[in-house]
């Protein structure tokens, strides 16, 4: 379909005149891109843990996952650091060592945060929420993504 010549000079006067218009509408079409990619994010399932951090809501408690297997992260006083296995949604982990510091008032919670992570046999995530689930799949722990991108 041909445009006519003078519709093409108006169109042509009004970007030179106002150059914020078409950057706006681009500017809105990527805004409603964005929106849809971030939709998306949020409900469809991860199917791989590694490179992923996360964490209680409002605590320093967090899990990282490494890329060859390997896991650490923070309980609340001491780091600590471990293998964990992923084949699907199961997931198994290793034996956890962590740092030896007695924090006052942390140490209750560190030690039901680290045990709930060795409870943990299935994980069910999105992008932005994961939820540990033990053998029976009943929850153990529901985290907040920590690092998402």
């Amino acid at each position: 379909m041909a445009i006519s010549i003078k519709t093409a000079l108006t169109a042509y006067r009004l970007a030179r005149v106002l150059p914020i218009v078409p950057l706006a509408i681009g500017a809105v079409a990527l805004v409603g891109c964005a929106k849809v990619v971030s939709d998306v994010r949020k409900t469809r399932p991860l199917t791989s843990l590694a490179g992923s951090e996360w964490g209680l809501r409002d605590t320093e408690q967090f899990i990282a996952f490494k890329t060859e297997g390997e896991v650490s992260g923070n309980g609340g006083c001491n780091n600590f650091f471990g293998s964990y296995t992923q084949e699907g949604n199961a997931i198994t982990f290793g034996p956890l060592a962590s740092t030896k510091k007695a924090c006052q008032g942390k140490m209750k919670a560190e030690a039901q945060f680290l045990n709930s992570i060795q409870k943990a046999r299935a994980f069910d995530a999105t992008h932005l929420e994961m939820t540990l689930l033990d053998e029976g799949g009943d929850i153990v722990l529901r985290l907040q993504r920590r690092d998402w991108d």
